[in-house]
């Protein structure tokens, strides 16, 4: 029995080749149709589309402002007690402005882009669908919006890009107004009742200054102890006179008697400066020192904490005031949407350069798939019994 050569591979290509050539005018005939259609399709039916962009900055941060409160109020903790919110998602609502079915229809409605279109479904869905594939929105490498819209005529999209962006930051100066009013109706409430606070515990705090003769315990006490130490001191000194006298003259002297009635008056100072008797001239009583002195200060801290809520408070509303009142742009556009005369679309070279080679890729196949087929009908084999059935069913008119 003889042995089948192998079949190399530049044979292989010059038997695909010769087939080719055996049906030169089948194989030019797929080729040409489809590039010729495909070539008066892209030149002259499908219009050409232009794409127009804009780079537009996002909105101006809040995080100073939420920074300077924070620092205001010793921890972000505090801030957070009293509502103030640190994240800024300004990005995120123009992003959905920008992307929102309401700007997309106003867009619509005011280019007519259904005629534009020449849109004839029934469902208005399928038209904000049909516009949102021309339209895109990203953020690029520098963190800016990238905005661009796709259409065949180059001077509506670029009109388009700058109705959107102007209503776009019309949409969020509302949105942003609306949110300052109703942050500022809040903060004024907490305000209102922050004073209140306020004025109630300077009030009761008074009282107690008034009640306690306590108005700075730290002066009070130091000079209460200063005079107790010079009292206690001159004691001493009279009562060693008096000691010394005592055992020189006696206790019926005149010196004496004086140095008794100094001591007497001492004791008598003495004990009244202890017992608070002097507390209208700013001296404490030593015994009830502490309890005063711990409830004055936990006054002034309450007072002292409604005081920095109290301001920050305030400066918030300032804040929410003058945000409210702020009619400036928020949407800044770094690069305008320009009329760019270069279309995008249809890649004329690449659709006629795909055509040749996919209408030649099949003209091939199937050359060589008919010469296949011959020689199997000269074996006799079972393909060719099996093609020739498939033949006689498909085409009816073989017989």
């Amino acid at each position: 029995m003889e042995k089948q050569e192998s079949i190399g591979f530049v044979e292989i290509c010059l038997r695909i080749l010769n087939n080719d050539l055996k049906h030169f005018k089948f194989v030019t005939a797929v080729v040409l149709i489809p590039t010729i259609i495909a070539f008066v399709m892209v030149m002259w039916v499908v219009k050409p589309k232009y794409a127009a962009s804009a780079i537009v900055t996002p909105p101006a941060s809040t995080q100073p402002m939420s920074g300077m409160l924070s620092g205001l109020m010793g921890s972000s903790g505090m801030s957070s007690l009293l509502g103030i919110s640190m994240d800024n998602e300004d990005v995120n609502a123009v992003w959905t402005i920008l992307n929102s079915w309401e700007l997309h229809n106003m867009v619509i409605d005011k280019f007519n882009l259904a005629k534009h279109y020449k849109f004839k479904g029934k469902f208005h869905a399928d038209l904000l669908k049909e516009f949102r594939k021309n339209f895109g929105l990203e953020l690029n490498k520098e963190d800016m919006l990238s905005i661009y819209y796709k259409d065949t005529d180059a001077k509506l999209a670029v009109e388009v890009l700058n109705f959107m962006l102007d209503k776009a930051d019309s949409s969020f100066n509302a949105f942003k107004t609306k949110q300052a009013r109703q942050s500022r109706e809040y903060f004024q409430s907490r305000l209102d009742s922050c004073e209140h606070a306020l004025d109630s515990l300077l009030k009761d705090f008074v009282d107690f200054q008034v009640k306690n003769n306590v108005y700075e315990p730290n002066v009070q006490l130091e000079a209460t102890i200063k005079y107790l130490s010079e009292l206690q001191a001159m004691r001493e000194e009279v009562n060693m006179e008096m000691n010394f006298e005592k055992l020189d003259r006696g206790e019926n002297s005149k010196r004496y008697q004086e140095l008794s009635k100094r001591m007497k008056g001492m004791n008598s100072a003495l004990g009244g400066a202890l017992k608070g008797k002097h507390s209208n001239i700013g001296m404490i009583e030593l015994k009830k020192s502490p309890e005063l002195y711990a409830e004055y200060l936990r006054r002034e801290a309450e007072i002292r904490i409604q005081e920095a809520m109290y301001k920050v408070l305030r400066q918030q509303s300032e804040q929410m005031r003058l945000e409210e009142a702020k009619t400036l742009t928020n949407l800044h556009v770094l690069e305008p949407p320009w009329e760019n005369d270069k279309k995008i679309s249809p890649k004329r070279g690449l659709i006629l350069a795909f055509t040749v080679f996919f209408s030649f890729f099949l003209a091939t196949l199937l050359s060589n798939l008919v010469e296949y087929m011959r020689s199997e009908s000269r074996t006799n084999s079972k393909t060719a019994a099996e093609w020739d059935f498939f033949v006689k069913k498909v085409c009816f008119w073989h017989k």
